[in-house]
């Protein structure tokens, strides 16, 4: 019987044992798991009870003394290093807010980078509160981070996805450990975060085809070169397609991944394939990014130094482009042989979105849904927008 009550007891205190070491790593995520803690500690001395009980029946008083003893001290000693451990009063851990945004895709992405960066170091100073930033090269790679983030227990995230579809696990790992998340630009499917900031996609394509309209009243044959194939892409070209007259062709000459690049490759070997006839047709270009405006123009100003960009595209006279940056609105102010116009997509949003989740942090109301007006800038509204002091 003696032999029974031991094993019992050890089994108590494997037990006892093995909650405190849960309890404790759930408290090193999270100050907000105190409560846990707390309730550790009475199921604890539950526990010490009832075995003190089985060894004061089976072994004698004296057993169950230095048992009891034990077992308090081992009690004792974990609580000093729980409290340690979730941060006592008198280290208080600060409250953190985290950016979860792309790698330099293209420039757009790294003006977006420099904002977020910029907008959560005044956060952070003007609340007292900790900040991360990190950048993901691809979904899988950022998606890796976001858990993370949600395991060293950060109080809102503000996310640039790279893919919604391919981020939605990350969010979903967000949302279950009750954690505000921000969505900026991108959205996620069927998703519904604490709140979205983003550029009025639609309005691009129907300011860019009400442009077109305009221009070319008998209408033309425009190329279109998209992002990539997250919504924000087809948001734009849906606006395009909804807005444009009956009496333009428009050619879809492929994705560009944002790429300056990799848009002049795509663009040349679109037009080693393409008939004559065809390419003195074309009186419009309708990019999805000022990277890619700039791209076309490159091979362009190619053709142009050969001499022959007349003979490859006798009828272009409008090339869109969209973001908003300073390169493209120098060119803008000084491009002799085009109309072009660059739709307003600036990357400083971002600074809404950290604002946004600065907001569900201290309690205070917010926008569930922010989208930021595109603004037309053409050769007479460029000046205004030209700032030398910019990043992008």
């Amino acid at each position: 019987m003696a032999e029974r009550a031991g094993v019992m007891t050890y089994v108590v205190l494997a037990i006892c044992i093995k909650i405190i070491v849960s309890y404790e790593a759930s408290c090193y995520n999270s100050t907000k798991r105190r409560l846990l803690w707390t309730h550790m500690c009475m199921v604890f001395l539950e526990r010490v009870e009832l075995s003190m009980r089985v060894v004061r029946r089976y072994c004698g008083r004296v057993l169950a003394g230095v048992l009891g003893g034990v077992l308090v001290l081992l009690l004792g000693l974990s609580f000093g290093v729980g409290l340690m451990g979730c941060g006592g009063e008198p280290e208080e851990r600060k409250v953190t807010i985290a950016v979860s945004t792309i790698g330099p895709t293209h420039a757009w992405a790294e003006g977006v980078l420099y904002y977020a960066r910029e907008e959560l170091k005044l956060v952070a100073q003007e609340n007292d509160w900790d900040y991360v930033c990190v950048t993901g090269d691809d979904s899988n790679e950022q998606s890796r981070q976001v858990v993370e983030l949600v395991e060293q227990g950060v109080d809102c995230i503000v996310m640039l996805p790279m893919d919604g579809a391919s981020l939605k696990t990350a969010a979903i790992a967000v949302q279950r450990a009750d954690i505000p998340l921000v969505i900026f630009d991108r959205e996620i499917p069927d998703f519904a975060p604490s709140a979205t900031v983003k550029g009025d996609n639609p309005g691009i394509g129907i300011e860019t085809a009400k442009f077109f309209n305009n221009y070319f009243p008998d209408g033309t044959v425009v190329l279109e070169l998209m992002g990539d194939t997250s919504t924000v892409p087809f948001q734009r070209t849906d606006g395009f397609d909804e807005t444009i007259n009956d009496n333009f062709e428009k050619i879809q000459v492929g994705y560009t991944g944002w790429q300056r690049e990799d848009t002049r490759e795509l663009f040349r070997d679109w037009i080693k394939k393409q008939p004559a006839e065809l390419r003195r047709s074309v009186g419009a270009v309708f990019t999805h990014d000022d990277e890619v405006a700039l791209g076309i123009l490159d091979v362009l100003d190619e053709y142009k130094k050969k001499g022959t960009d007349k003979r490859m595209f006798p009828n272009l006279k409008v090339i869109a482009g969209s973001s908003g940056s300073q390169e493209m609105y120098r060119r803008i102010q000084s491009e002799e042989d085009y109309v072009l116009f660059s739709m307003s997509y600036w990357p400083q949003m971002i600074k809404r979105a950290v604002r946004a989740g600065e907001s569900i942090l201290k309690g205070e109301p917010y926008d569930e849904m922010t989208i930021v007006p595109t603004v037309l800038v053409g050769r007479s509204q460029v000046e205004e927008y030209i700032d030398d002091s910019l990043p992008f």
